[in-house]
């Protein structure tokens, strides 16, 4: 028995031996395989846009991928918070993935793009959309549904508005469900 334990130690030293090394230790393969590009990765990002000392947008991603070649990261699990030019909070869009440029300030959504401006209960959604930051101009050339508060669906072929959704023209639209309309008085 006291064989069996000191034989069981004797490997546990070991075993703690090779794990304490002077290498230091390498991002996970996994991470390095979702973007062979990257220079570096982070894990949980949060960036702040503004412009002329005002905040006019928050990135927040899950993972964000540097590419700096092409002044280019990539990002995961995607947040982004609109603001107007006094700084209030105008829109918030999710997606899955995005691409931003850190010389521009453009953006590209992809998957499951979602735009909300919670406000007005105005909802857009589609699979990709562009963010064009000098114009601060949205916009997508695929399939549009846009949800509105009274319950209204429109679709259209493509769509383009300001960050805030203050002026949403959709191409090509077509009502899938009208809302609720409210009586008028007599």
């Amino acid at each position: 028995m006291r064989a069996a334990a000191a034989a069981i130690a004797g490997l546990l030293l070991a075993l703690a031996a090779c794990s304490d090394s002077n290498e230091a230790p390498l991002v996970a393969e996994e991470i390095l395989r979702l973007n062979e590009r990257a220079n570096r990765v982070a894990i949980g990002l949060e960036h702040y846009v503004a412009s002329e000392g005002i905040r006019r947008a928050k990135v927040v991603a899950d993972t964000a991928f540097f590419i700096e070649e092409e002044s280019l990261i990539e990002l995961r699990d995607m947040e982004v918070t609109f603001y107007d030019e006094d700084g209030k909070e105008t829109t918030f869009l999710t997606a899955r993935e995005g691409t931003y440029d850190w010389e521009t300030g453009n953006m590209t959504a992809r998957h499951d793009v979602v735009v909300v401006k919670r406000e007005e209960g105005r909802r857009i959604e589609t699979s990709v959309m562009y963010y064009e930051r000098p114009e601060d101009r949205i916009w997508s050339d695929v399939r549009t549904t846009m949800y509105e508060e009274d319950g209204t669906i429109v679709e259209g072929t493509s769509f383009t508005s300001n960050s805030g959704m203050d002026r949403v023209e959709l191409t090509e639209p077509s009502v899938i469900r009208r809302g609720s309309q409210p009586r008028s008085e007599e």
